[in-house]
């Protein structure tokens, strides 16, 4: 049922997506209701024009893009690239990291890398969802971790030169908070800034759809070693998610994540 949803879904025609989200909309909101108020409350703190439902239309078409990204019929554009291929080129390990912002299965498996990425992910609790997106998201290049093998293989990341990809509002572990949209905001920076220290390049960037294409934009650079602000970054973070709010997922930090489409990466 769920692979064949997956592939209605992902071969609907592009006009058709708004009234597929208008009426599934209604239905939805029947059992995740609770979860539209923490969204609209989190949306009137943050004192911004847009409504939950704006922030469901997002999740829904950027979870669309993802699974025609997936079976190779989306493609994807990058800005600030020569900031990203500078770090590839030296050979150094590099941790990417970002935020759930716009499409995210276009974040890490659409970097332009040759090498192999370590890809940290969360296990869903439904065995047979998490089959298909195994299966969905099978690349010759991504190998996938779980998010409680990270302190296991960072020290292989770190000698074998590898890349290793996260997201820094996701875990299950706790983060550190950070007031963001006048909220606190749990960011798990403490393994990247690790990897930093130990050698790793940390290059922040993020995804977004504009004029109905995708975007990978990468932001910031900090080369192994640096002396890194945690503040720096939480600011950065804030600043992408003022430019395209309707695009992230305020409902990822009260762990109630999920969409018309449920995927984590």
């Amino acid at each position: 049922m769920l692979r064949f949803l997956s592939f209605i879904l992902g071969n609907l025609p592009k006009p058709l997506e708004k009234i597929v989200f208008e009426l599934f909309y209604p239905i939805y909101l029947i059992k995740f209701n609770k979860e539209k108020k923490y969204i609209a409350m989190r949306l009137k703190k943050a004192n911004l024009p847009i409504r939950p439902k704006d922030v469901y239309k997002n999740l829904f078409f950027n979870g669309l893009a993802s699974l025609r990204f997936l079976k190779g019929k989306e493609k994807i554009g990058f800005e600030n690239l020569p900031l990203a291929q500078n770090e590839i080129n030296k050979g150094n390990p590099i941790i990417f990291a970002s935020i759930h912002l716009g499409a995210f299965e276009i974040l890490h498996r659409g970097l332009p890398v040759t090498s192999r990425i370590n890809l940290v992910v969360s296990e869903f609790k439904n065995k047979k969802l998490d089959e298909l997106l195994t299966s969905l998201r099978g690349r010759q290049n991504i190998k996938i971790v779980k998010d409680y093998e990270l302190s296991k293989v960072l020290k292989n990341i770190i000698r074998n030169k590898e890349i290793l990809a996260i997201m820094t509002d996701q875990s299950k572990h706790g983060g550190e908070n950070f007031e963001i949209l006048g909220a606190q905001v749990p960011l798990f920076l403490k393994l990247p800034v690790m990897a930093n220290r130990m050698g790793a390049s940390l290059v922040f960037f993020r995804a977004f759809r504009k004029n109905d294409s995708h975007i990978i934009r990468f932001e910031h650079v900090y080369p192994p070693q640096s002396e890194i602000n945690k503040g720096e970054i939480a600011k950065m973070i804030e600043s992408w998610i003022l430019e395209y709010p309707e695009q992230w997922a305020w409902n990822y930090s009260n762990q109630a994540f999920s969409t018309f489409i449920p995927y984590r990466i």
